[in-house]
């Protein structure tokens, strides 16, 4: 049998703790390899011999594939099942973590260099962003698949808290463990990643796909509607936090004249710092909020460029992580903002595509972000300050188009049948 209810009335939560758990643990395992691997890359790229430009490249590239591969991960979920791409995604990036820190020994033992060393760091990369491309729609499909409209911003902005809690866990990965190498971080992150895998297979539900009665045609054209705005206005944003936040480690070792070590370690406690903001704003602050996305988004995107112009006026190290506090503040607030928009935007039906469409406007923030960055970061280290700042409030238009509340329903949302 089948049970009828509309968008509006939105279905009672399942976003129990056991499956909020497990959604963290997958999505903050995945992002713990991608902070890392943002802490050590750099000062460990040119002990390697690699340029500043070559070691931005290494970093974005994984952004082209996550461009694809997210949309497409969305779409399957809503056929295949959330859970099935979620697990696929989570074995994916653990190969392509171990891959990575395998690469990085033999470069350091001189078994590999130059181009090859170049061409298999991206390959490495590019396995990292199919898995990602899955894991995140995976997570956030099903995560709105399971909560209330009125809850949605709790879940997203659990989701945001486990990628913030990756991001600090991440570098202090790197800070406590390259100690026994530059390698052994990757090697105990792919374990982790692995073993989430296997547990979220049995932890997680699959949910019964959602079946629209009447023509489909609205949820094809969801790029050119008000979701692909806010999507636009998303990875306008990004660029401008992923591309300040990969040259961090370069203005840490220059303006403060640092060795490798110590510019790693600099940069890895100073991501902690940032991250564990992340994480209390979330957990003490988003999650209360009893305003809507619109109204986040006004107050959080001026606060994150604020943190950039402190960050990049500050000539000592305690006022750069001030300004990298005050930025995560406004990262915290506007990510759930954002995430919360967009799956709002749209009925159920589509929610594999609308964090497919999530998922690319990261993608794309990673593609363009830490390549150009870094090359700007070579021609003046102020500009990509200015540049980012400048892209984060170009996003504020977005704020137009966000639900004002969640109870707010899309226009073109339609009855919709829940197949049981």
């Amino acid at each position: 049998m089948s049970d009828t209810f509309s968008s509006a009335a939105a279905p009672p939560d399942r976003f129990t703790r056991p499956i909020a758990a497990m959604l963290s643990y997958s999505v903050a395992a995945m992002i713990v390899g991608q902070s890392c691997l943002f802490t050590v890359l750099p000062p460990i790229g040119r002990q390697v011999g690699l340029v500043d430009y070559q070691i931005g490249l290494i970093m974005s590239v994984h952004g082209l594939f996550m461009l694809f591969t997210g949309p497409i991960a969305g779409a399957l979920s809503e056929k295949r099942g959330r859970r099935r791409i979620l697990v696929a995604g989570s074995a994916l990036y653990a190969i392509s973590i171990l891959s990575f820190g395998l690469i990085i020994d033999s470069a350091l033992n001189g078994l590999v260099a130059g181009t090859a060393l170049v061409v298999s760091l991206v390959a490495s990369r590019a396995v990292f962003a199919m898995g990602a491309g899955a894991v995140m729609p995976g997570s956030m499909a099903l995560a709105a698949d399971l909560s209330s409209r009125e809850n949605r911003l709790k879940a997203m902005a659990l989701l945001g808290g486990s990628i913030s809690a990756g991001a600090m866990i991440g570098p202090s990965f790197a800070a406590v463990f390259t100690g026994l190498g530059p390698s052994a971080p990757f090697y105990l992150i792919a374990a982790f990643g692995l073993g989430g895998a296997v547990v979220a297979r049995f932890v997680l539900p699959e949910p019964k796909p959602t079946v629209l009665q009447g023509p489909t045609g609205a949820s094809a054209n969801l790029w050119f509607a008000r979701p692909g705005i806010i999507a636009l206005g998303n990875a306008v944003y990004l660029i401008g936090c992923y591309g300040i936040y990969s040259i961090l480690g370069f203005m840490f070792q220059d303006r403060f004249t640092l060795s490798t070590e110590d510019a790693a370690q600099v940069m890895g406690f100073s991501l902690m710092g940032s991250a564990a903001t992340n994480v209390l704003t979330q957990t003490f602050i988003v999650r209360k909020l009893k305003i809507g996305p619109a109204t986040m988004l006004v107050i959080a995107i001026p606060l994150t460029a604020i943190g950039f112009l402190t960050m990049d006026v500050s000539g000592t190290i305690p006022l750069v992580i001030l300004g990298m506090m005050i930025n995560a503040v406004g990262q915290a607030i506007a990510n759930s903002a954002f995430a919360t928009a967009l799956s709002l935007s749209a009925g159920p039906t589509v929610q594999g595509r609308i964090a497919g469409m999530s998922t690319s406007a990261q993608a794309v923030a990673f593609l363009v972000g830490p390549a150009s960055s870094a090359a700007i970061y070579q021609a003046n280290p102020d500009w990509p300050f200015f540049i980012g700042s400048a892209l984060v409030l170009a996003a504020l238009i977005t704020a137009w188009f966000a639900p004002a509340k969640p109870s707010d329903r899309d226009p073109s949302s339609r009855e919709e049948t829940v197949v049981r």
